[in-house]
């Protein structure tokens, strides 16, 4: 039975406690990285929301410049410069692509302006143009959308389409104004068409790492690698299982002539990114077929860049704009100083600014591995709190399972040496009853010990039913008592002189001692005289029952400040150590093997401390020098 409650408290506390404990372990082994994407995902946001504004900002600036752009080409520039503090260096190209303005050896800003574009602006040079890779290759990542839609290199963008109508409501003013309505609704369609289609493509490549793989794989094949990125982000934006590093830009570029760039489009924005730095280039077709356009002033747009940024330092983050040096916009001053390369999470601006990011960093670079140690202190706390609670009721369990099956055998025990204890007074009783009745022993001296014999066994039965039903009005909590002051000296005087002449007779020499100064009249205890001369009388019935060659029974009374010690002494076998601490449970007996020649209940002694206790007192075991054992009550 011990090995079962064992395999089960193993396979019901152990077990799981130990699978517990596994599993937090491998908890607070990502907790870090836990903590690190709850971050990067708020903070992406904040970052995504300023990188759609520059976006919007870039819309805005390149419809403002159309705007106010000079319909009569040279002209207008001197005013177009004062009027939009955008406008750098305005240029003119004649309607078949040659440079018309500026012309060599102007000024020094002009002349800076023809080494860095004319080249490009004459036809005569390529630049970099830069696609979202999940656009230009939107056909291969949604096949049926790309079965219904124009390649994206030869589609042109809203603002385009839009110029182009209005173009062409210019030179047909007869045409018919319903044919014209139904043109517009039908584009207003296929432009809603694609730009679904284009939310689509975007959404499967950042979802979708396959697609990425795939999508990537595709730009390399025909030569459209991606763009190079300045920073490295620090936290885990990649998939796991992706490689480590900076990630790959979401723009691949190719080399386009500047007319491939303006087919089809009616004005734009061209960045040029040379090694001193980025250009941004606006041009616009007038009627004629002529292109008028400028250099845009760089302090300019990065002041109005500059004015999007919400504020950039709080206690959780720094917020800004990275340029393509990798350079902030706005940084607060700190000490020591950071390094803007190495943001926390980061994303690409626009396909209008190459290499310029919007950046969030960490204001505490630790506070990821902070909050980690934390949450890991938390998590072991609660991990080592349930794994003790756990333990601990289990083992409670256990220890109560295993006294139900110990009282269960004791109680077993109980029946089987009470049935006995019955049986032989029963057996001696009817057995001596039958011969007086039957009349078979003539002798008087006989008859009167067979009288005798059958009164002695009937109080032994009458004990013995007493007991039980002690203890069963104790367990119960049933039992009364008659409390009021006694003598402790006169009651054991006048148990143990109603048992002396028993006693003697068994062979036991019985002595009693009182020390200590009797007090006034009045009593010093306070207590059940009957419930504790039963005490005593349970305790005289063990040293009687246990004894050994030796046959001496000893009453002390010792009397000191406050306390009132009765003590039963006897010369008998004693107690066996490992014995001792079940001594007063109920049922128990250090031998209840039906061949022990001692019977008994393995109640007295629980229904002597229980009694004892009610009145305040105490009952304990002694091992006595010299052999044998001393029972001692002490009362208040």
């Amino acid at each position: 039975m011990n090995r079962r409650l064992g395999w089960l408290f193993a396979l019901a506390v152990i077990l799981p406690s130990a699978l517990l404990a596994a599993l937090a372990v491998r908890a607070i082994r990502r907790e870090e990285a836990f903590i690190e994407k709850q971050l990067a995902a708020g903070l992406d946001a904040e970052v995504l929301q300023l990188a759609a504004s520059v976006g919007e900002e870039l819309r805005r600036v390149e419809e403002a410049l159309a705007g106010s752009a000079p319909q009569s080409g040279a002209g207008g520039f001197a005013a177009w410069r004062k009027d939009t503090p955008l406008v750098g260096v305005p240029f003119l190209l004649t309607a078949s692509y040659d440079l018309a303005w500026p012309r060599p050896g102007q000024g020094a800003a002009e002349r800076e302006f023809l080494r860095r574009h004319g080249e490009f602006l004459a036809g005569r040079q390529q630049s970099t143009v830069y696609t979202n890779i999940a656009l230009a290759f939107r056909d291969q990542i949604l096949p049926s959308v790309g079965a219904e839609t124009e390649p994206p290199a030869a589609a042109a963008p809203a603002s385009a389409v839009e110029a182009e109508e209005t173009r062409a409501a210019a030179l047909e003013p007869e045409a018919d104004e319903q044919a014209k309505a139904g043109a517009r609704e039908g584009k207003s369609a296929e432009k809603a068409a694609k730009a679904e289609a284009a939310q689509q493509a975007v959404s499967a490549f950042e979802s979708d790492r396959e697609v990425r793989r795939k999508a990537y794989a595709q730009a390399e094949s025909k030569g459209q690698p991606p763009a190079p990125r300045n920073v490295s982000p620090s936290a885990v934006q990649a998939e796991e299982g992706e490689a480590t590093g900076p990630p790959p830009s979401v723009f691949v570029s190719e080399q386009l002539h500047f007319r491939e760039m303006a087919a089809g489009r009616q004005s734009g924005l061209i960045p040029r990114l040379l090694e001193e730095g980025i250009w941004l280039l606006f041009w616009k077709r007038l009627p004629d077929g002529r292109i008028v356009g400028c250099q845009l002033d760089a302090g300019e747009l990065r002041a109005r860049l500059l004015g999007l940024l919400p504020p950039a330092a709080t206690p959780v983050r720094i917020l800004t704009l990275l340029d393509e040096r990798g350079q902030p916009l706005f940084a607060p001053v700190e000490d020591p100083p950071r390094d803007y390369r190495r943001p926390f999470v980061a994303r690409e601006v626009s396909e209008l600014l190459p290499r310029w990011e919007a950046a969030a960093y960490l204001t505490d670079p630790a506070m990821v591995a902070s909050r980690a140690r934390l949450a890991s202190l938390i998590l072991w706390t609660l991990v080592g709190l349930l794994t003790v609670s756990i333990a601990g009721g289990g083992a409670l369990v256990l220890r109560s399972l295993a006294a139900e099956v110990r009282l269960a055998r004791q109680k077993t025990s109980f029946v089987a040496n009470v049935s006995h204890e019955l049986k032989t007074p029963l057996t001696s009783i009817r057995m001596y009853a039958e011969m007086l009745q039957e009349g078979r022993q003539r002798d008087p001296k006989r008859r009167r010990q067979y009288l005798g014999t059958i009164v002695e066994e009937s109080r032994r039965l009458t004990r013995l039913v007493n007991r039980v039903l002690d203890f069963a009005r104790l367990d119960q909590g049933r039992q009364s008592y008659a409390f009021g002051p006694l003598d402790p000296e006169a009651l054991c005087r006048g148990v143990l002189e109603n048992e002396r002449p028993r006693l003697e007779q068994e062979g036991f020499a019985v002595s009693f001692e009182a020390r200590g100064r009797r007090p006034p009249a009045g009593g010093e205890v306070r207590g059940d005289p009957e419930a504790l001369a039963q005490v005593l009388l349970n305790l005289l019935s063990n040293a009687e029952k246990y004894s050994g060659g030796r046959r001496e029974i000893a009453v002390e009374l010792a009397r000191e400040a406050g306390k009132n010690r009765i003590r039963v002494l006897d010369r008998g076998r004693g107690i066996p150590p490992g014995a001792v601490r079940h001594l007063f449970k109920e049922f128990y007996r250090a031998d209840d093997s039906l061949t022990n020649p001692v019977q008994g209940s393995g109640l007295g002694l629980a229904i002597a401390r229980r009694i004892v206790r009610d009145h305040g007192g105490e009952l304990e075991y002694l091992p006595r020098a010299g052999g044998g054992s001393i029972f001692q009550v002490e009362l208040p």
